[in-house]
């Protein structure tokens, strides 16, 4: 799931050499309408709400392999991102198998920023181990590049050698024999 404005954004660029040679799904969410999460997991019930969500996340429970591939803006995740994991609370409410939906699925995480990322990202990666522990997902690799400018992510080797090095990963795992990755952006 990658959170960028930008076409072609750098945490994008990344992801699509993690998942070469591999078939996938890729989602946008900008081009999407996902609205913020209204909290009723205390009320009786949950409005639907009339957007694009439900339909993504049906994708995202039969998807194997899920790459997230998002820049960090402010050290942290979009807000488009962060708005679509917060609906999770929704799910986990309304729908009686979205846990185990997500349950044992392998994560890939990309990002991507112009401040010391390496370090300053691991909020980020810390998040998603997080994330991925409260709903028995996997976190199988993280891919951290440095790039400020659209289109420079080539001006960093490591990023591009663990991107190269998450694509073995990838194609290494048993789940990739019928290619079902997912790459959601947004």
């Amino acid at each position: 799931m990658s959170a960028s404005t930008h076409v072609p954004s750098n945490s994008t660029i990344l992801a699509k050499l993690v998942l070469k040679g591999l078939a996938y799904q890729e989602v946008n969410l900008n081009d999407v309408k996902i609205f913020d999460v209204q909290d009723f997991r205390f009320a009786p019930n949950w409005p639907r709400q009339n957007d694009d969500y439900y339909g993504i996340i049906e994708q995202l429970k039969k998807a194997k392999i899920i790459v997230f591939a998002t820049p960090i803006y402010w050290y942290g995740i979009p807000a488009i991102l962060k708005s679509f994991i917060d609906r999770w609370s929704e799910s986990l409410k309304v729908d009686t198998n979205f846990r185990e939906a997500m349950q044992g699925k392998k994560i890939v995480l990309i990002i991507v920023g112009g401040d010391d990322p390496v370090v300053k990202g691991q909020v980020i990666i810390d998040q998603f181990k997080y994330i991925c522990e409260f709903l028995g997902m996997k976190l199988i690799v993280s891919v951290v590049g440095e790039a400020n400018r659209p289109d420079t992510i080539s001006n960093d080797p490591n990023a591009l050698y663990e991107a190269k090095r998450a694509n073995i990963i990838l194609k290494n795992l048993p789940d990739v024999k019928t290619p079902v990755s997912k790459f959601l952006k947004g």
